[in-house]
Parts: C-alpha cells; structure tokens; sequence
C-alpha cells in the first residue's frame, strides 16, 4: 500500500486536512500482514503442485499422493477398473486412485499433458498419435493396462456369416478406429489387405478383396447404437453398446482384441521423471491387475475391457 496523500474538504469548507494514508498503522502489524500474505500464497503453491489437488505434493513432485486418474466419461468400464485399483492395489503403494470422468477427449488430454491429472487411460496408441500430431500436446503412454472389446453388433442379423452380399456396415469416422474395424473383418476372412498394408494403418482404399461386398459407411465416435437400426451391422466398442442398453444378444461377432489397440496409461511428457511416476506404474503395472481382468465377472468389466494380450 502506497503512502500516497490526499486532501478532505472540512464541514467549514476551510482548507482540507491532510491524510497520509497508512501513516497511523501500528508498527506490529507490518510482521502480522506479511506472515499472512506468505501463507496464502503458500496455500495455493501446495494446491496446485498438487495435480489439482487439494492434497500436498510429496517433496520434489509436482502430484501429491491422491493420483486424479481421467477417464472418459461415459465409460462405466474405465471407471470401474480405477475404482478395483484405488480399492485393491494403490493402498499397497501408499496412494490412492482419483477416478476424474471427462467426456471430451481434448480437454482430458490437454489436462493431462499440463499436469492437472497425473494420467489418463482412454486412449489406444493409435489414437494418442493422432492427438499429438494434431494439437503439438506432450504426452506419453507409459504401457498397455487393458484391452477394450471391439465387436460387430447387428439387430438384423445372428451371425456374421449371415450379412448379406452389400451389406452397410457402420464403421467409426476416425483412423485409428477405422482400421481397427476393417482389421476385424480381416481377421474374419471376410476382407482382405493389399500387400504391404499395416492393418492397424488401413482405409478403405487399402482393401485388395471386399469378399463380403460391404458397404461402409461412416459414424462419429459414440453414435454406433444410435444408428443401428439404420444398418445392417455396426463396428464399435462393446462398452458404447453396453451404455446404451443394447442387449449383448446383438453382438454377433467378438474377436479378441488385438494388443496394437490396447488402452495405455498416458501422462505428460514433462513429468516423466517425476518421482511420483514410478508409484503410479507400480499400481497400474501390478500383476494382480491383469489377473483381475482375465478373471472378473464383474459385469462392468467383464465383456468390455479385457486383459493387455500377448499380440
């Protein structure tokens, strides 16, 4: 606070009195204004080290030891396997797992790589790919903790040997996910790739055979139950079905998942070492959680994520 003057007119409307602003502060209370000031800010240091946190960082970290985990949102799956680790696994380490559900992907990441949350887990690498070349964020996987279901799903037809010659198959918009759906069907003997195509790479220019004589159209990500009845068949995550309450009686084809597309723990490239980096790869990594997932029947977890695979 300055010591700046300024002058009052009197009642008398004689000359004004003079009025050093500050000038009567006791002397004791200098000391008291300043301890007060360096405690707030410290306050608000400890809160934002903290990850977003209203936890305190541990020494040398910028995350305390409450880990904010994000999710997508609408993935009951996802939350339910931070929900097993935070109840199972984390307490053996010292911390605990904070499920934080975001709908929209860019905000997660963009969250992610400033260091608001420790980490995040809704994305395959493919995809991470496309975020990083798109948006110049800095972000890392750090290994596969899982593996989502991605199934044919059809309310025409039982089997996928029953789809028709030309049948519309409802494919996701994006690339990664693209090719993850043309690569089941390759699989399937229903497709096949020209030479020298990476699968997990492929479009529909790279088909060298279309031995099923599909038509594909194409779906933004999440609309796959919507547009079912619209189709005869739809490509997508078990989980968005499941969401949406289509009965599993409609998924006339599940293949395993293939490791390329495996969900991964991704943080911020900055905080790769940090010291709080290693703890959270022990709880995620512990070998208790792919046993869980190969065993659970917990029915948020089971015929949705599925257990990293060896290929």
């Amino acid at each position: 606070m300055s010591s700046t003057t300024q002058h009052r007119a009197t009642p008398s409307g004689g000359a004004p009195d003079d009025i050093k602003l500050g000038s009567g502060r006791p002397k004791w209370l200098l000391p008291l204004l300043g301890a007060l000031v360096v405690a707030i800010v410290a306050a608000v240091v400890l809160v934002r080290a903290g990850g977003g946190s209203d936890a305190q960082a541990v020494d040398g970290s910028h995350f305390s030891n409450e880990f904010e985990v994000a999710y997508q949102a609408s993935s009951a799956s996802e939350r339910r396997i931070l929900e097993y680790l935070n109840e199972e696994i984390a307490p053996d380490y010292g911390v605990t797992i904070k499920p934080v559900g975001i709908e929209d992907g860019n905000q997660l990441d963009q969250a992610t790589a400033d260091g608001k949350y420790i980490a995040n887990i809704y994305q395959h690498k493919h995809w991470l790919a496309q975020v990083v070349d798109k948006t110049g964020w800095k972000l890392s996987a750090l290994g596969p903790v899982f593996q989502w279901s991605y199934s044919v799903y059809s309310d025409k037809y039982a089997s996928l040997d029953e789809l028709p010659q030309g049948a519309k198959v409802a494919l996701l918009n994006d690339p990664a996910n693209t090719a993850q759906a043309l690569w089941i069907l390759e699989r399937a003997g229903k497709l096949t790739f020209k030479d020298g195509v990476n699968p997990w790479e492929a479009t529909e220019n790279d088909i060298a055979d279309n031995i099923g004589g599909y038509e594909f159209t194409y779906v933004d990500y999440g609309a796959g139950p919507r547009v079912l009845p619209e189709v005869d068949a739809v490509i997508a995550y078990n989980m968005q079905f499941r969401a949406a309450g289509v009965p599993d009686e409609q998924r006339i084809y599940a293949p395993a998942a293939p490791l390329e597309f495996a969900g991964q723990l991704v943080i911020g490239t900055d905080y790769l070492d940090d010291p709080q980096i290693e703890k959270l790869k022990q709880v995620f990594f512990d070998p208790r959680v792919q046993e869980h997932l190969a065993t659970t029947d917990d029915p948020e977890l089971e015929g949705q994520l599925s257990k990293v695979s060896d290929s």
